[in-house]
């Protein structure tokens, strides 16, 4: 079977952003007399969308606030963030994707806001490498559901048994499954308690899904 193309979530998996969204949160709800348990936020929150992260800490730490209050002040401080800054790119992923651009359709699916994806591909100079990119701004129901990836098969006109996800959280997987994708799950030491179950394959770093790719599809050189 061949491989048409790679969709990409973005953070956690081509960049480094998890620790830095934890800090951004700490400083929401430190006002709040909160503060935000490393576990709580790995095991509860990583790769979830910004309103269930709101959701999650009210009623995990009781915050006298409403979500859309929350969600509000999480979204400032991703733009105060992102004014002069954008996420450090995960190792080798600049070098991976210039080598699979040149030999197969790469797309973008995450659950960020775009202002959070578009940094990483200006910062990081990606900007021409995604045919196509969907973000949490762009559809009504986020991950897990599968309306990103679905959003991305029709605007690059693929069938998803031609198509390839690679996810790094328990919720990402679930969204690329529920729109028939094959998926690669990178499991990092955050996520140690995801359930990768239903993914084609469990690696350890990007680096490690770009190998099992190559293995697996042989018109995949480098």
């Amino acid at each position: 079977m061949s491989l048409h193309a790679i969709l990409f979530d973005h953070d956690g998996t081509l960049v480094d952003s998890e620790a830095t969204h934890l800090q951004l949160w700490r400083q929401v709800v430190a006002p709040f007399g909160v503060e935000i348990r490393e576990r709580d936020y790995w095991e509860q929150m990583l790769g979830v969308p910004v309103e269930r992260n709101a959701a999650d800490l009210i009623r995990i730490y009781g915050i006298d606030a409403g979500a859309t209050e929350l969600v509000q002040a999480k979204l400032e401080a991703n733009e105060r963030f992102l004014r002069d800054s954008c996420f450090p790119a995960m190792p080798g992923a600049s070098r991976i994707l210039q080598s699979l651009a040149g030999q197969v359709r790469l797309g973008l699916v995450s659950g960020s806001q775009r202002n959070c994806v578009e940094a990483s591909l200006r910062g990081h100079g990606w900007q021409t490498l995604f045919e196509q990119v969907v973000t949490g701004d762009d559809v009504s129901r986020n991950k897990p559901r599968p309306d990103g990836y679905l959003k991305a098969l029709e605007q690059m006109r693929l069938e998803a048994s031609d198509c390839l996800a690679v996810e790094d959280t328990e919720v990402g997987v679930r969204a690329a499954r529920a729109a028939g994708l094959q998926v690669i799950a990178i499991r990092s030491p955050l996520a140690g308690s995801h359930d990768f179950s239903a993914a084609s394959a469990v690696v350890d770093s990007l680096e490690g899904a770009h190998d099992w790719i190559r293995t697996e599809y042989k018109e995949i050189s480098s």
